[in-house]
């Protein structure tokens, strides 16, 4: 999944800056360009349906193979390694840097360092002149977080259905109640201009959770296709992998267009059911050629080693590209959202260049020294059985294993 996550991290770079240079709005609601330009936003939702399917999948293969679950305090240990201490990092640098007010306030500080933020208007600093902050990109971290806590109860419910029903079938029914969940949070949002107006209530996880369950789905249905590599799901995916990504670019097509809403004004309830939906298409279009047919040509294509190498730094792109983009429009002297094409297409390389660098730096000087030590310290007394074994009950670790 490391490509994916590389081109997953660059649409969110490239959504921020046509929103930081004003082109990805359009005041009168009818510019296709910013219509495409906005449905970018679908990184996100990639990003959660990747997280759904690294994190449950172990689950899942123990379910499927009658072991237990993976121990959940380990499991909260490297969720933490790998998320807090880069953003800790952002944050303070940012907060230096631009709104050092901040540090007066210790609840509003605490929040934000836990990753709380979401829950409260107003906790994402900000000015008149600049709506985003430079790090508004990290509500959703704050979803994540959510799911992340909630894992390993889900994981146990889906673990004890599953040792009587063998099969991804409890994980896939669980999705259509969470896409019912997402569907009623999203139109109850839409047809309320105050909630709407609350961005808060917009990033809570009830509106996201069915993202996360398709990964969940997605790492079900690989961890059972493992042991029927002839099934006809698989079997199709090898004929005609490119037949998904056909169908993400249809439901792409389906968002920039009205009968998803317009970028400028919530969607009416008809609206966010398709948005929802397409939103699904293009995610589990991408990934499902990844997780059923490994050596497909889509799987090749994001093997490749430029782009396997952005997605094990794209954590760090993920964070910095926007506090970037606050400095460099900060040089120029140009006003939040008045750069215009112009201003887009000369910061594009900039900004990507610069941010590649700092998450380079990022995983060079503080997430990969993080994963070296946890490992080191979890590693087993000489002559004993490798983690893996030990946890897996000797089988085969995952190819998925390292990018968790």
């Amino acid at each position: 999944m490391d490509g994916l996550r590389a081109v997953a991290a660059l649409m969110v770079l490239v959504l921020h800056l046509a929103g930081w240079t004003g082109i990805a709005f359009d005041r009168e609601g009818d510019s296709l360009t910013a219509d495409v330009l906005s449905r970018l936003a679908v990184a996100v939702y990639i990003f959660f349906v990747i997280s759904g399917f690294l994190l449950y999948r172990p689950y899942a293969a123990a379910a499927l193979a009658g072991r237990s679950m993976p121990p959940v305090r380990a499991y909260y240990w490297r969720r933490f390694l790998r998320i807090w201490p880069a953003y800790t990092l952002l944050v303070l640098v940012t907060l230096v840097c631009f709104h050092r007010e901040v540090f007066t306030e210790a609840p509003r500080l605490l929040r934000i360092v836990t990753l709380q933020h979401i829950y409260v208007d107003g906790d994402f600093p900000h000015t008149v002149t600049e709506p985003w902050s430079a790090f508004s990109q990290t509500w959703s971290l704050g979803t994540e977080v959510s799911f992340y806590l909630l894992l390993p109860l889900l994981a146990l419910l889906l673990h004890r259905v599953t040792a009587v029903r063998r099969g991804p079938g409890p994980v896939l029914v669980a999705f259509v109640l969470a896409e019912a969940l997402s569907l009623l949070w999203q139109i109850a949002l839409s047809a309320s201009s105050a909630a709407y107006e609350t961005p808060t209530l917009m990033w809570w996880l009830p509106g996201y959770l069915v993202f996360f369950l398709a990964g969940m789905g997605l790492g079900a249905v690989a961890a059972h296709a493992q042991g029927a590599a002839d099934s006809p799901a698989v079997r199709l995916m090898r004929r005609s992998p490119w037949i998904c990504w056909g169908a993400a670019l249809v439901g792409y097509a389906v968002l920039s267009s009205p009968l998803a809403g317009g970028h400028m004004s919530p969607p009416s309830p008809p609206q966010a059911v398709v948005e929802n939906l397409a939103y699904l298409v293009v995610c589990v279009g991408l990934c499902l050629p990844l997780v059923l047919a490994p050596d497909s040509g889509p799987e090749r294509l994001l093997r490749r080693p430029v782009i396997a190498w952005l997605g094990r730094i794209s954590y760090g792109i993920f964070l910095w590209h926007m506090f970037v983009m606050a400095v460099a429009l900060r040089i120029a002297g140009v006003e939040w959202g008045e750069a215009g094409m112009s201003g887009f297409l000369i910061l594009l390389p900039l900004t990507a260049g610069i941010s590649v660098l700092l998450a380079w730096l990022s995983f060079r000087l503080v997430e990969e020294p993080l994963r070296q030590w946890n490992r080191r310290r979890t590693a087993p007394p000489a002559g004993g059985p490798p983690a893996a074994a030990r946890n897996s009950g000797g089988t085969r670790p995952s190819r998925f294993a390292r990018t968790r």
